[in-house]
């Protein structure tokens, strides 16, 4: 399990080793899921920290229409809802459904609070996940603001471009990662992409874009 863990950006800079030792003492557990099965609902109660230890879950929520809309997934060994283990609001924000086979590591909320005192590394990797998730989640709101996808992408790389002072840019995400950043599909963002570089507006070749016409890319944020 520890050699798991290190991979997990938690226990980052720790060896297993250290992680052992983390351990020791605490009460823990783990729990297996079937594909499908609810690893946690919405609205429950975060009452431990999760981590997946083996599969894939996803985070998916109904809409009033009675439609599932799955809001990401996530893989080993990453944790689950971490931003909400504390806090007065602390409950799930989406059902959590194993996508695959899945092993949970289930730690409880004071037990994590006795490792967190134990290693300086372990509380400072936990702020820096919830700081980045807000981040992440900032810059979400932003592209929300935008209707088109092209709108959300021209922004994005524009910001990119202004940051490195230049016109030609490498993707720091994935494809994948930025249609989760701009709340629409993988397919839908290519093929936005697709069209611009079609029309002359930008040059993509993977991760590499440089831009060819920049008014064009800020009308499309209007």
């Amino acid at each position: 399990m520890n050699k798991i863990l290190a991979q997990c950006p938690l226990f980052y800079g720790l060896s297993p080793e250290e992680t052992e030792n983390i351990f020791e003492g605490i009460f823990f557990k783990t729990k297996e899921f079937k594909v499908g099965e609810i690893i946690a609902y919405q609205d429950e109660k975060v009452e431990n920290l999760m981590i997946i230890l083996e599969g894939t879950a996803r985070g998916e929520m109904v809409d009033f229409s009675g439609k599932t809309i799955v809001i990401e997934e996530i893989e080993s060994p990453r944790p689950l809802a971490p931003a909400f283990i504390f806090g007065k609001n602390n409950l799930f924000p989406v059902n959590i459904v194993a996508q695959t086979d899945t092993k949970v590591l289930k730690i409880p909320k004071p037990e994590f609070v006795k490792m967190m005192q134990k290693c300086d590394r372990l509380l400072t990797n936990f702020m820096n996940n919830v700081s980045g998730r807000a981040q992440f989640l900032s810059q979400k709101l932003k592209f929300l603001s935008f209707n088109s996808i092209k709108g959300k992408f021209a922004f994005y790389i524009l910001n990119l471009a202004k940051s490195n002072n230049t016109n030609n840019i490498i993707l720091p995400l994935s494809q994948s990662q930025l249609a989760d950043l701009f709340g629409v599909t993988r397919p839908s963002l290519g093929r936005a992409i697709r069209e611009l570089h079609n029309g002359n507006i930008i040059r993509a070749d993977a991760k590499s874009i440089q831009i060819l016409n920049r008014s064009e890319l800020y009308e499309l944020m209007k």
